[in-house]
């Protein structure tokens, strides 16, 4: 497959130079430009891998802010603390307290909610 300039995929590209010098120069230049856009592509990937991880920890916040009287303060520090939404469920009352500065009332609701069905299945009122 010959592509735009002459280039075989596959094959070697042949860099024309009048001289030692001059060749060296051109091969330097297009090991740089490999290099920049290697550089590049990578840049690109971290930046998506970035955006992708701030979107799923705005949907975490989402979901464990959802909780009854959870502001996002208190979803924060349980995240940070705490880790998951599994390790949140299994948590008890005083591991919240020990571990976050969530209230007492509200570490007793967060480990309700995950054990009592009658609690997590009732409507919310805000």
């Amino acid at each position: 497959m010959t592509l735009l300039y002459g280039m075989d995929i596959g094959k070697p590209t042949f860099v024309p130079a009048l001289d030692l010098e001059m060749g060296f120069e051109k091969i330097v230049r297009i090991a740089h430009a490999r290099g920049v856009c290697k550089k590049q592509d990578v840049v690109s990937k971290l930046k998506t891998e970035r955006e992708r991880s701030v979107l799923v920890m705005d949907v975490f916040l989402g979901v464990v802010s959802s909780l009854p009287r959870v502001e996002t303060h208190d979803a924060n520090a349980l995240i940070q603390t705490v880790g998951s939404i599994e390790a949140i469920a299994k948590a008890s009352k005083e591991s919240i307290l020990e571990n976050t500065d969530i209230s007492s009332e509200k570490a007793d609701m967060i480990s309700r909610f995950f054990r009592d069905p009658k609690f997590y299945l009732s409507p919310r009122i805000s």
